[in-house]
């Protein structure tokens, strides 16, 4: 079966979401001086064919790529060829995606968590339905959808670990106090998601989980 991706984000949004054809003007962004956290630099984007310009926080709604995360659903118990190709199919769309998000700078990257929704009812998917170390589902799948499951859950964590640091860099940092109302303010990390965030990743990281929830 396949899937066929849209942009809509509002009620009814299902995991049957997406592809997205986004028709991009030209823009170029002038940041602030190197050393100022992301929270108090601006850009200026030239925008529209008479090249008008506009100057905007560089942590801003209007900075978000329009992209439609689709919700994760668990392999398949049974290796039945229908269930599989559907299964690969959407693992396949979420891995690029997140790879996508994996790729973006650091302002890039913290405008789509923060002002994509899809992003987070991503994340949220996998946490509440990706497979618990005592399950034996992924014994029942066929290898390539083993291989898919290891890849997505490797992203997945590393998003986590990404949105969990707030200095990526001298130049690419957030002021300590402002990252913690954005991760309050956007429920990026809650209690519910930091034991499934145990659960799941614990064994083999746990110097980095550490990392993640010790802030």
């Amino acid at each position: 079966m396949g899937f066929i991706r849209s942009l809509s984000t509002g009620e009814g949004y299902s995991s049957t979401c997406t592809l997205r054809f986004a028709v991009r003007t030209p823009i170029h962004l002038l940041m602030a001086c190197a050393k100022v956290p992301l929270d108090e630099q601006h850009v200026t984007d030239i925008i529209g064919p008479n090249g008008r310009e506009r100057t905007l926080p560089a942590l801003h709604p209007d900075r978000k790529e329009e992209r439609c995360f689709l919700l994760y659903k668990p392999p398949p118990e049974k290796n039945l060829s229908a269930q599989t190709e559907e299964f690969l199919e959407q693992a396949q769309f979420i891995s690029e995606d997140l790879d996508w998000l994996l790729s973006l700078p650091h302002d890039k990257f913290w405008c789509q968590v923060v002002f994509d929704e899809s992003v987070q009812r991503c994340l949220d998917s996998y946490l509440s339905y990706a497979p618990r170390s005592l399950d034996v589902t992924l014994s029942l799948s066929s290898p390539a959808v083993a291989d898919m499951q290891r890849c997505i859950h490797r992203s997945v964590f590393m998003v986590f670990l990404r949105m969990a640091t707030h200095k990526e860099s001298k130049e690419n940092f957030i002021t300590p106090e402002v990252f913690g109302e954005i991760i309050y303010n956007n429920f990026l990390f809650d209690i519910p998601k930091i034991l499934d965030l145990c659960v799941l990743f614990g064994k083999g990281n746990a110097q980095l989980l550490h990392k993640m929830i010790g802030w």
